[in-house]
């Protein structure tokens, strides 16, 4: 597909206005590079109108189809989102189910603990009366023979030490029977502890089950949640790469560029960091495999953002809610789609000029378009808009050469990529692969 920014170019040299653009086969390159050139002859400039008019009409239809399919991605990439915030409700809920069922299998634990020592106590008490009992047994069997019997009774005094005696031996005798009476109770006892221990051990082992299916379930959820947040990434990288061609609010900061004092701005010495925030997702590819252009510093709403380095700012877009979510298309007007509230700055540091690109700001702090800024200074604050699902900061950087910011800054075609390209095809465009414009990894040169 050819680049859209082409048709950029044909409508300036429709217009007069010749700027340099990216070209994709041998035609384009020819006439670009005739088109961009001085001193035409009034024969080449028509045919560079020629030319102009049929590409404009060539990539007006392109520009159709991408819009089509950008609205097809978009319901996509909402689906998704609602799927995913579906899935994280019911993960919240089985979560909360799980974290009951492990309370009730620690009382129960506790329980089954507290009936093991009842019936250990148990146990030790029949154990002992038993041997009470065994013990009187063995008395009475050693002096209640017939002849030794009545030899006890004969030898009382008088009838009333005769029934003594025989009130004795019946008490001796019901205190066994009342001793094997409890006896039969405690056993009774202990079988009912026994089938209640029972019965609590098949319903710990009952909810044990629950809670690893409940387990099971969730990390199905997790697995399918995790499926559509790569999809949905996938398909937002795609969104931008068909949506963010050119959108830049390009004839506001050419009205500027006659305003701004360029000769004020000199080149910085490294890049500084946007804040103290940490490093989450890095460059060019998510962990999940989606395309990631740019690195995300994580901070909270609020966090101020500092310029990389003294510069200009090229493009600024605002008017977005904190209120971001995966498949949130917020800031596709006069920037990147799905960027939220976003600052393009233009800096030259140690001699070699670049843009950053700042997205997910919070509403109404993005620094106005033409701005003139120093390394460290607040260029807006960190947000939670746009294509996102948390407070971070995007950053991208392109190395677009060693021309002076104003230079730069005259000839800029309004190409939010600088060149180097969007989606997937933009990692052919790392500086590691090609000269400038490219696509430097934010990490190395800010140094996280």
């Amino acid at each position: 597909m050819k680049k859209v920014g082409l048709i950029l170019l044909s409508v300036l040299l429709l217009t007069g206005m010749v700027l340099p653009v990216m070209a994709d086969d041998d035609e384009d390159v020819y006439y670009l590079t005739m088109c961009s050139g001085s001193g035409l002859s009034e024969e080449q400039k028509n045919e560079c109108k020629e030319y102009a008019s049929r590409r404009n009409s060539e990539l007006a239809q392109q520009l159709s189809d991408i819009k089509a399919k950008r609205q097809e991605i978009e319901k996509d990439l909402a689906k998704i989102g609602q799927e995913i915030r579906g899935y994280d409700a019911q993960i919240a809920q089985l979560t909360a189910q799980i974290s009951e069922l492990e309370a009730q299998i620690s009382e129960k634990e506790a329980l089954i603990a507290q009936l093991e020592i009842q019936i250990q106590q148990k146990e030790d008490e029949i154990a002992a009366l038993r041997e009470k009992v065994e013990q009187r047994l063995v008395r009475s069997q050693q002096t209640m023979h017939t002849n030794q019997f009545l030899d006890f009774l004969m030898g009382a005094e008088d009838f009333a030490s005769l029934l003594r005696r025989i009130q004795g031996v019946n008490d001796i005798m019901n205190y066994d029977k009342k001793s094997l009476e409890e006896l039969k109770a405690l056993m009774d006892a202990l079988e009912a502890d026994k089938a209640q221990l029972a019965e609590e051990k098949a319903g710990l082992e009952t909810s044990k089950t629950e809670v690893e299916a409940k387990k099971a379930e969730v990390t199905q959820l997790r697995v399918v949640a995790k499926i559509a947040q790569e999809a949905a990434e996938k398909q937002a990288a795609d969104l931008e790469a068909l949506g963010n061609q050119i959108t830049a609010n390009l004839s506001a900061f050419k009205s500027l560029l006659s305003s701004i004092d360029f000769s004020g701005i000199d080149s910085s010495t490294g890049f500084t960091k946007p804040n103290g925030g940490y490093l989450n997702n890095g460059t060019w590819y998510y962990s999940s495999g989606g395309v990631h252009l740019g690195m995300d510093i994580m901070a909270g709403i609020g966090t101020p953002i500092a310029a990389a380095g003294n510069g200009v700012i090229l493009n600024s877009a605002d008017g977005c809610a904190n209120n971001g979510y995966l498949g949130n298309t917020c800031g596709g007007s006069g920037g990147s789609r799905g960027g939220g509230n976003q600052v393009y700055l233009l800096t030259n540091i140690n001699g070699t000029t670049y843009a950053v690109k700042y997205l997910h700001m919070s509403p109404g702090s993005p620094i106005a378009t033409g701005s003139v800024v120093s390394a460290g200074d607040q260029i807006g604050t960190v947000g939670q808009s746009g294509n996102t699902s948390a407070p971070h900061t995007h950053i991208e950087v392109f190395k677009l050469g060693t021309m002076s910011i104003e230079s730069y800054a005259n000839s800029w075609n309004g190409d939010l990529a600088f060149g180097a390209g969007w989606g997937s095809g933009a990692l052919s465009n790392t500086c590691d692969k090609r000269g400038a414009p490219c696509r430097v990894k934010p990490e190395t040169a800010f140094g996280y």
